[in-house]
């Protein structure tokens, strides 16, 4: 059963902003005379430069139909200053195109959608991002009646985006959806499908990851439901031929039983990833507990062994508050200039908001970059991230960092680094799950 994406709650500023900048990719810094860049002060809507038949400037980026001043970019409503940039509070280019993030602010930071990219390299200590309105919205049918959509999983495959999410209904039930698009300007009309419609992933289900698995050529759908189970496709975009979910063990490992807490979740939020000889699985239990369990690679999805603990309360040499906790949803990933990080979530007192630790190898020591409230890796507070319009969310939880490819090394490019997230609704009158969560892109801008 599929169904159709509407806009849903997407901001027309945004949408204005999206079908505008989706295709091209544009490098340009504000500032400049006219000829050479975007914001300059005869090239924004004036007298020279605005939508001649020929434009003004030079002939390969100053003032053609597609740069500035041409019929697309005369500096009227949206101006030079937001076309390109995804700050749409101030993001009508100013007097002379100058304002906040738009061209002669920072350096370009969003040349389109698609192509998304950021001008900012290397890990670090402290981070900015700018971010979309909501993209995705939950879409109902007549046997889904949802509200929220959340903890997505992304790769880039054959020319399109595909995700995996969680999906909760009015009971607050999980299951997860399918979808796919060209672009993240088509995001908000994509199609989605219900994995629960096939048999084998009824009941509930939840927290995907997936990736191809480069050695058996093969799909990978990781998910949960009293444990971490795995199912394999030959085609990613075929949901209903995922097979049945099988866990990867039979019963739950001692160290994750006596660190469960009275009550507590003993493990969430599972997450793969290979370095050629092995295969690591990373999960939480919301009490301050990030684990690694390890099987060799030629073993896979077979032969996990007991986890070790990677973070726990303490392990850093901080008294760390229930409130700074390092919750659910560790994601790991291999930088491509070198070295892995590891992104968590946890539960602030301003929102949700993801830390980031880094080290240089799986099996490694981690140690903590931007993993407080104060300084977040991305967090919709503390002017961590600036938002296109208005401020939709005040909640970053757990989704995707963008990947540099599809398989199982899970590897970014730290130069191009892009976030899809879940945030909520911040004015909803719920007071527990099932949250309005949505899902927004971050885009690095620091």
């Amino acid at each position: 059963m599929l169904a159709e994406r509407t806009f849903g709650g997407l901001a027309v500023a945004t949408m204005v902003i999206l079908a505008m900048i989706a295709c091209t990719p544009i490098v340009r810094r504000g500032g400049d005379s006219a000829g050479a860049g975007a914001g300059g002060t005869t090239e924004t809507g004036g007298m020279t430069g605005s939508g001649g038949e020929t434009e003004t400037g030079g002939t390969t980026e100053t003032g053609g139909t597609t740069e500035t001043g041409g019929t697309t970019e005369t500096g009227g409503e949206i101006g030079t200053g937001g076309v390109i940039e995804i700050d749409a509070g101030v993001a009508t280019g100013g007097v002379a195109g100058t304002s906040g993030l738009g061209t002669g602010g920072r350096t370009t930071i969003l040349g389109g959608l698609g192509g998304t990219t950021s001008t900012v390299c290397g890990v670090a200590t402290t981070y900015g991002w700018a971010s979309t309105q909501a993209l995705v919205d939950p879409v109902s049918d007549s046997s889904h009646s949802l509200v929220g959509i959340k903890a997505p999983t992304v790769v880039r495959y054959n020319d399109r985006y595909h995700v995996f999410a969680t999906v909760v209904d009015k009971a607050g039930k999980l299951s997860m959806q399918y979808m796919s698009f060209a672009d993240w300007v088509n995001a908000p009309m994509a199609t989605a499908d219900y994995l629960d419609n096939n048999p084998d992933f009824a009941g509930e289900r939840s927290q995907p990851q997936v990736f191809y698995f480069t050695p058996k050529k093969t799909w990978y759908l990781i998910s949960q439901a009293s444990g971490p189970s795995y199912s394999t496709n030959s085609d990613i975009t075929m949901a209903s031929d995922w097979s049945k979910p099988a866990p990867f063990y039979s019963a739950m490992p001692a160290i994750v039983k006596s660190n469960a807490g009275t009550g507590g979740i003993g493990w969430t939020d599972f997450w793969i990833i290979c370095d050629g000889t092995n295969c690591h699985m990373f999960f939480t239990n919301q009490l301050g507990y990030v684990f690694r369990a390890q099987t060799s690679a030629g073993s896979f999805p077979n032969g996990f062994g007991e986890p070790v603990l990677v973070v726990y309360p303490g392990s850093d040499g901080k008294d760390r508050t229930q409130n700074s906790y390092w919750r659910e949803g560790a994601r790991i990933y291999k930088v491509k200039s070198g070295g892995y990080v590891m992104t968590v979530e946890g539960y602030g007192s301003g929102g949700r908001y993801i830390g980031v630790w880094s080290a240089t190898a799986l099996d490694g020591k981690w140690s903590p970059l931007a993993d407080a409230e104060a300084n977040p890796f991305a967090s919709a507070n503390n002017g961590n991230a600036s938002f296109a319009g208005a401020q939709w969310t005040k909640d970053v939880s757990h989704g995707e960092l963008i990947r540099d490819g599809y398989d199982e090394t899970m590897t970014i490019d730290n130069c191009n680094m892009r976030y899809f997230y879940a945030g909520k609704d911040p004015f909803s009158a719920a007071k527990e799950e099932p949250y309005p969560w949505k899902l927004g892109l971050l885009v690095r801008s620091q």
